[in-house]
């Protein structure tokens, strides 16, 4: 009997390893590997019936029942149904007095194998040790209780010589089969789930549109996909295998460094899962690659390799160079713009703020620069701008910030000063540097700069108000002819915050008809007759007075505010030329003056004006128009028109103060 057991343990161990065998190489093909396990399962029963413990003739005791309840739970119908014919069929062919028993207790072993596998299925049950051995001991408490149909003499001595040795053996041999082929089916579902899992991640490596490299712990490669080929210029042959120093890396570079630090972050799992580096080619070449670094980790978290994306982005870094050149620098000039310099100008307070010392904002701004743009063209201005540039470069340290605010306007940041008073010298010469002539082509240049100073934080507190200041009081220079510097000074604000009021109360002066218009007689001196008169135009502001029109005409002209004024002037200029021609003398007449900017684009409409002289009945004698002499030098072809209507409509035209413009 021991050697029958031990028959059973060999077979038992045979059926274990021949079902991994068949579940190893066809896992994928189903249906030829439920056969074929089928055919073990059966073979093995019958291998058991060649060398079985026989009780009396033609009754066997076998491995069969632990054989067959096993293939029901784990193959399912198909394994059970092939594994239960061939085991019959088998029995049948032994023939003898068990032959019914025999056949029985096969059908009843597979059925109750199918039914705990239908139990694990629903979850009703699981297999372990403990309910596998509870299995096994059903199983074989059901064989005995089948083999009570055989004779009584029989079973009588079965029950007291076999069937506890049988119920002690092959309940745990159930287990053990069950735990064995668990066992290996798991492994193999296990290497199958990896292999799966490491095709899969070959593919998406390989197809991924980024280069996709593993490394070991040394640094060495270990795959190494097309597009990293492409990138780097090394082939996988060439590259697996290889130290990243032989490859991408120079040994002693910083981006060699720079990804040792990564590697080490990694190994010490803290961080280095993005880096950016400079890496080479195959060729020579420098790229810029972002690395998406991955952590690779044993069963025990140890970390054994790191999978690496790469993307080659320098290109992409180029453009955003470009694009940033582009919003911080000027691209005539190649100096720093009015961003840039608003930036650098806040770091340069806060240096200036951490070391107590003083920062000189220039404001530079080119004496008739529009002169010469009208005279030489844009091309040629530009051409000086650069070389305007060129000697500001040459005159101011490096640690200074120059920038071009657009046009012809230029601003110098110098910081680190101990004492405003050093700003004297600098600003001084650089007044002189600007007036030295300017070569540019064939031609030879002389011009000059007005330049406003602001210093930090005597003069001002902010950015804005630096820049506000040194505005102030670059226009200031240039109030006084140019070629100078001026320092701010409070009065400045103080003249700018006025202007702006008055500013914002001319625009309102009109409609609220706060201008009005004054009449200086003309007389004859031979007879004392007054036949004419001018118009002298006052705003009677509602706060200050009366206010000249020294005061407010040029401001006026420069909002443009002017053209209406004008108009209003006309308008009610000719209704008391119409009034005074009914009532004192019918050829009397007013005297307007107009401004040279109401010429300028079409802005002045001589046709509405003939048109009111119309609508009040008046002849255009009644109306002298002033101009000043340079609206004739100036003049286009829309201003001859006005002054050829003008003329035709009888409107006297008349040059005021001649001899003080170009005619001087």
């Amino acid at each position: 009997m021991i050697i029958g057991f031990i028959n059973l343990l060999a077979l038992l161990l045979s059926l274990s390893f021949l079902h991994g065998f068949i579940f190893r190489f066809l896992h994928k093909k189903q249906h030829v590997e439920k056969v074929l396990s089928g055919i073990v399962f059966g073979g093995i029963c019958v291998v058991g019936m060649f060398s079985p413990i026989e009780f009396s003739p033609g009754v066997i005791f076998d491995p069969r029942p632990v054989v067959l309840s096993i293939s029901g739970l784990f193959g399912g119908p198909i394994v059970a149904i092939i594994a239960a014919v061939i085991a019959g069929g088998y029995r049948l062919f032994l023939g003898g007095g068990g032959i019914y028993v025999g056949v029985t207790g096969i059908i009843a072993s597979v059925c109750m194998g199918l039914g705990y596998r239908h139990c694990v299925q629903k979850g009703w049950a699981k297999i372990n040790v403990w309910q596998l051995l509870l299995f096994g001991l059903l199983v074989h408490l059901v064989v005995i209780l089948i083999f009570t149909q055989l004779p009584a003499a029989v079973v009588a001595g079965v029950m007291s010589t076999i069937a506890i040795p049988l119920v002690l053996t092959f309940t745990p041999a159930t287990a053990l089969l069950g735990m064995l082929l668990k066992d290996v089916e798991n492994r193999l579902k296990t290497e199958h789930a990896l292999r799966e899992s490491e095709l899969k991640l070959s593919h998406h490596l390989h197809n991924t549109p980024l280069a996709a490299i593993t490394w070991d712990r040394n640094f060495y490669v270990t795959q190494w996909n097309k597009i990293a080929e492409e990138i780097f210029g090394y082939s996988a042959e060439e590259a697996i295998g290889e130290h990243a120093t032989d490859l991408i890396l120079k040994a002693d570079s910083k981006a060699a460094a720079e990804a040792g630090q990564v590697f080490a972050a990694l190994w010490e799992k803290k961080g280095g899962e993005r880096s950016n580096n400079d890496n080479v080619t195959k060729d020579g070449r420098t790229i810029n690659c972002e690395w998406y670094n991955t952590p690779i980790l044993d069963d025990d978290g140890k970390l054994i390799a790191i999978a690496s994306l790469c993307d080659d982005v320098t290109v992409r870094k180029q453009s955003e160079l470009i694009i940033w050149q582009q919003a911080h620098y000027d691209s005539l000039t190649g100096l720093a713009n009015r961003k840039m310099a608003n930036d650098k100008l806040e770091q340069a307070i806060k240096v200036a703020d951490r070391s107590n010392k003083s920062i000189a904002f220039l404001f530079l701004d080119l004496d008739l620069f529009k002169h010469i743009n009208d005279t030489q063209g844009h091309d040629f201005g530009d051409m000086l701008l650069v070389e305007v540039s060129k000697r500001l470069r040459s005159y101011f340290r490096e640690i200074d910030t120059l920038a071009r605010f657009g046009g012809d306007e230029f601003v110098i940041i110098v910081g680190g000063l101990d004492s405003p008073d050093q700003v004297d010298l600098i600003a001084s010469d650089l007044v002189k540097k600007m007036a030295e002539p300017f070569k540019v082509g064939q031609e030879t240049v002389h011009i000059s700069t007005s330049v406003g100073i602001t210093i930090y934080p005597q003069d001002a507190s902010d950015p804005v108000e630096i820049l506000r200041h040194a505005d102030q009081a670059m226009y200031a220079a240039k109030n006084n002819g140019g070629n100078r510097f001026q320092y701010f000074t409070p009065w400045m604000q103080q003249s700018a915050v006025s202007r702006m009021a008055l500013i914002s109360d001319l625009r309102i002066a009109l409609p609220e008809n706060q201008f009005q218009l004054y009449y200086q007689p003309i007389v004859d001196l031979i007879n004392g007759d007054v036949y004419k008169a001018e118009a002298l135009l006052r705003w009677n502001h509602p706060d200050r007075g009366l206010i000249g029109p020294a005061e407010f005409i040029p401001i006026a002209e420069e909002t443009k505010l002017i053209l209406g004024i004008g108009d209003w002037v006309f308008h009610e200029a000719s209704r008391q030329a119409a009034r005074w021609r009914a009532s004192f003398r019918p050829n009397f007449q007013i005297s307007i003056n107009t401004s040279p900017v109401q010429y300028k684009n079409d802005a002045l409409s001589a046709e509405n004006w003939l048109e009111h002289l119309k609508t009040l009945e008046l002849l255009g004698d009644a109306i002298a128009v002033e101009i000043t002499e340079g609206i004739l030098v100036e003049s286009g072809a829309s201003v001859d028109k006005i002054l050829f209507d003008f003329r035709d409509a009888n409107i006297q035209v008349s040059i005021d103060n001649f001899g003080t413009g170009y005619s001087s």
